[in-house]
């Protein structure tokens, strides 16, 4: 209540004015009652004065009752119109409350839809930004993305030209080195190739030197061979010669191949007889019994001459 009343201050004035009058009656009322009650409280003189009190008094004190009469119907009248227009008021109050109440009710729910559109607004706003932030951060994202996915792929192509320079590198010693190598290799090839052409000249020459040694080694043996071939054949010859003994009736010597078989130690194991033009059975019999008187054998003078078969012309002349 107190709280209306701050919101109505002239309201609040009129209601402390009518207290105000009240009282006032009331403490007027109370003065003439205890004025009354002084009269009558007293000495026996004043009693004596009271009954014949002057009509005057009397009549002023109904006047004057009258008027307070009056007085309190006019308070009365006025108490009840101050009411009357308190009731008014406070329903003009309550209607201007109501009135109020239903324009804070219009207010608080414009203001909550304004606030609802405000919040629904910011929170469009904030969504948007949100929504903003978002794509703003995917977009940083995309674009980090496609900067770490670029330095990737940079370094890959990087690490890709290091590793192709790096094996072009490689290669390219390698390929020094197998040309070095390869020069080297060809170099000690020539040197080999030229040491083994001067061991091969070497050696054809010393061949050629051997074989030309070798050849007249040969020619030489060979030649010591003959003489000594020729020697042994003769030596076999002459002593075949010497134990022939020319038959009696042979008047021709013609001459004869003579053929011998020997074994070892010039044992004589058959004679026969090859070419032998114009001779007789006789006079082959007597070359037969000189080889076999001639037995054993000359030795040849080098052991690789002897011969098994032994083939001489024989000739006594």
């Amino acid at each position: 209540m107190l709280s209306e009343l701050r919101k109505h201050p002239g309201a609040l004035l009129i209601s402390l004015a009518l207290h105000a009058l009240v009282i006032g009656l009331m403490v007027l009322n109370l003065n003439s009652v205890d004025k009354l009650q002084d009269t009558k409280v007293g000495p026996v003189a004043k009693t004596v004065q009271a009954e014949v009190v002057d009509q005057k008094q009397l009549d002023a004190k109904e006047k004057q009752k009258q008027l307070e009469e009056k007085r309190k119907r006019e308070a009365e009248k006025k108490k009840k119109d101050l009411e009357a227009k308190k009731l008014a008021d406070n329903k003009k109050k309550e209607a201007e409350k109501k009135r109020k109440a239903e324009a804070r009710k219009k207010a608080e729910l414009k203001r909550k839809k304004e606030a609802e559109e405000k919040r629904k607004k910011e929170a469009d706003r904030k969504a948007s930004e949100k929504r903003k932030v978002e794509e703003k951060r995917k977009a940083e994202q995309r674009k980090a993305e496609q900067k770490r996915k670029a330095e990737e792929q940079r370094k890959a192509e990087a690490a890709k030209a290091a590793e192709e320079k790096r094996k072009a590198e490689e290669a390219r010693i390698a390929e020094e080195k197998r040309k070095a190598e390869e020069a080297k290799h060809q170099e000690e090839e020539r040197k080999r190739k030229q040491a083994e052409e001067r061991r091969l000249a070497e050696q054809e020459q010393k061949r050629k030197e051997a074989e030309l040694k070798a050849k007249l080694l040969a020619e030489e043996n060979q030649r010591r061979l003959n003489s000594l071939q020729e020697a042994y054949k003769l030596a076999i010859f002459q002593k075949v010669k010497r134990n022939w003994i020319r038959p009696a009736e042979s008047e021709k010597i013609p001459e004869c191949w003579v053929r011998v078989l020997q074994g070892p130690g010039g044992i004589i194991l058959d004679v026969t007889f090859g070419t032998c033009n114009g001779s007789t059975k006789t006079y082959r019999a007597s070359i037969e019994k000189a080889v076999y008187k001639a037995e054993p054998l000359p030795k040849p003078g080098d052991p690789s001459l002897f011969e098994r078969e032994l083939n001489f012309n024989f000739r006594p002349e």
